[in-house]
Order: C-alpha cells, then structure tokens, then sequence
C-alpha cells in the first residue's frame, strides 16, 4: 500500500515503538492519529509530527475500553479521514514465573494485548472492507511465537493475537485489505524494566542478545505496510529460534534452557554478528 497521503491510526503511541512507529509513518506522508491513555505525551509526539510538517491527532483512549475505542475511532474518521492504516502497538509484558503473577496480572495482559488489538480491528475493519482497502499490522513478539519459562501470561496473549492475525490475513484474502504481523525479539524501549521483568530467569539467549532499536522495528512494519508481508520476525536469530522451535520443540527447550552453556555462547556469537543490523 502507498503510504504517502494515507491515514494511519497507531495505538500504544505515546512511547516505544509506537511512537517511532507514528514518527516513520509521519515522515513517508501519512495523517496519523496516536492512541494511548496518556495525552500529554501524545501531544508531545503530536507537535513533532507537526513541528515537521506533518498532520497528527491526539486520541487519549484506553484500548480494553470498547466503547472508548469506538467513540475515538470516530473522532479520528471525522477529523482525519477514512483510516487507511492500522497499527496495533499497544502491550502489556510482565515477565515472571506463572505463580508470581496475580490473576489481575494475566488478565490485564489478554486484556491490552488481545482485546485491545480486537477492538481497534472490530473497530475499523468494516469500513476498510467496503471500501476494499486497508493494512493492519499487529505488534505481535518473538514470544509471540515461542515462549519461554517466565512469559506465561505474556506469551498466551500474544499466541491469541499471532491467531488473530493469521486467521484474519486468510479471511480478508483478496478484499483489498491485508494483515501483517511483525514479531521483533526484545527491543530497546521503556517495556524492558525491572518492575516487570525477572532478567535473573530469563535463558541466556535472551539475556545476552543484542536488543533491537524501536527505529529498527517501525521500518519492519512500514515494510510490511507497503508490500503486504504476511509476517516480519527480527532479528534474524529471533527468526531462527522460532523456526527451530516450531520444528522440534524438544530442541526449543534446550535453547531456551536457563542454564545451558552452549546457549550462552551461541547468544554471545549471535551478539557479535547482529548488532550492528538489529540495533542501527
């Protein structure tokens, strides 16, 4: 799809990947309405996107809010346009052992995770299909397709939005609208912090592998914009991991083992020849 004078609508765009998500589509000629619950700092990236000549749309909405995600898609429709383009960015990760997380704790990740991208699609995706165009592209994660031993709450919401996703992409075949999802392994935003994540329980593979930048990752997603891709998963080891483990999750359970030590060396090779790719 030609992002140049579309409409996009990012959710989660406040920080982190969403917002350089909205920034990337700003640049390549898109009118882009940010959704997150904090407006101050939508407004922040709004008046960047403006600042450079761009159009922008501040929509404080919280995403499990099914009514306020249709009353801001709404707004975004009469002040903006028909929507052309959906990125679904916002989440929620708490990375610790199944028992540590309360119920609140699981049920809010399936909550932002899973029902916030189903709303933003319920909300959208009727008017994309009569008008027989239309991109969606759902933020899945690298966990999204493998899970490791402290994602259990993490890794069921975003197996339920990977289904989402490709369930979607085969039913809207050949109407004009297509589905992406793209799957980045851990990424250098404010989501990676010790409030929410154990580092001490995670397998050496992912403590010691390089983090991606949120730049690398919007430009995976305008790529999937414009040429349709059904899936992105980055870094290249990312990819190799979720291939691997998807062929023979015996051999998955080794490589995400926490203590094995040829783990930790392949993670520090792959450190070395990824870096400058997964994090420039």
């Amino acid at each position: 799809m030609k992002i140049h004078g579309s409409i996009a609508l990012v959710t989660g765009a406040s920080d982190g990947i969403g917002r350089e998500v909205a920034l990337a589509l700003a640049r390549a000629g898109a009118a882009v309405a940010l959704v997150a619950r904090r407006n101050d700092k939508l407004e922040a990236v709004a008046r960047d996107i403006r600042a450079h000549g761009g159009r922008a749309l501040a929509l404080p909405c919280d995403v499990v809010d099914s009514g306020a995600v249709a009353a801001a898609a709404a707004v975004a429709v009469r002040e903006l346009g028909a929507i052309d383009i959906l990125v679904n960015c916002a989440g929620l990760g708490i990375w610790r052992h199944f028992a540590e997380i309360g119920d609140d704790g699981h049920r809010q990740m399936m909550e932002v995770n899973y029902w916030g991208t189903f709303h933003w699609i319920r909300a959208l995706l009727p008017a994309m299909r009569a008008r027989k165009r239309g991109a969606i592209v759902n933020l899945v994660a690298g966990s999204g397709k493998f899970a490791l031993a402290v994602t259990s709450g993490f890794s069921a919401s975003k197996f339920a939005v990977a289904g989402l996703t490709e369930s979607l992409r085969r039913e809207l075949f050949g109407s004009g609208v297509v589905v992406s999802g793209v799957f980045p392994g851990s990424v250098r935003t404010p989501f990676w912090n010790d409030e929410r994540i154990d580092r001490a329980a995670l397998p050496a593979l992912v403590r010691f592998s390089p983090k991606l930048s949120a730049r690398a990752v919007a430009r995976a997603v305008l790529r999937a914009v414009r040429f349709g891709f059904a899936e992105r998963t980055l870094p290249i080891f990312v990819a190799f991991a979720a291939r691997a483990n998807a062929l023979w999750v015996r051999f998955g359970d080794l490589l995400f083992s926490r203590w094995l030590l040829p783990a930790t060396f392949g993670a520090l090779a792959l450190r070395y020849l990824s870096t400058h790719w997964a994090t420039k």
